[in-house]
Parts: C-alpha cells; structure tokens; sequence
C-alpha cells in the first residue's frame, strides 16, 4: 500500500509592531512578515504611554510531499513518519494505492 502527505516546518517567529492608533500598527505588522510565511495568531494592547502594539506569531507557508510504501496502511503509515525530518509535522495523510 502506497501513502502520501505534506510536511511543513514547525518553526515559528514572533513579531511586534507599535504605531499611533491599530490601523498603523496593524500596517506596520503586516509590513514585517516576509514572502513566504503566513500568520499563525496576532493581538494588538494599548500602550500606557499612548499608541498600540501588535504582537503575532509567523510560521513557513511552504509545504513539501513525501510518500511511503508498505504491506498494510498501518506499515504504510509508519514509514511515512518515519521520513518526517525533525523540525517538520505531518499533515493529512492520503491513500495512493
């Protein structure tokens, strides 16, 4: 039996922005995540001192397939995850053949 799935990076970034109100912090925030990721959560907090800052997390956006043989799906199965490099998580598996 055949499998197939996608892995993507586990790592993550934390970023902050500040502006006057939260629609310039919110600019500023956006501004800041590169090509290539994607924005896993954000809150923004008003500042004592006067502005708001946006706090988020980003992660890679990128995903790579990878596939496995073996005798029965639960085989199958293992020998997709055991091809899972660390740093990278499994995401849904899909039966080929």
């Amino acid at each position: 039996m055949k499998v197939s799935a996608h892995i993507r990076p586990t790592s993550t970034t934390e970023l902050t922005a500040t502006g006057e109100d939260l629609p310039s912090a919110r600019a500023q925030f956006e501004a800041l995540i590169p090509p290539g990721h994607e924005l896993i959560r954000a809150h923004d907090q008003k500042l004592k001192a006067g502005g708001v800052e946006v706090h988020g997390l980003i992660r890679p956006d990128r995903t790579e397939p990878i596939e496995a043989d073996g005798p029965t799906y639960e085989a199958a199965v293992a020998a997709l995850q055991a091809k899972v490099p660390d740093g990278y998580q499994l995401l849904g598996i899909t039966i080929v053949s």
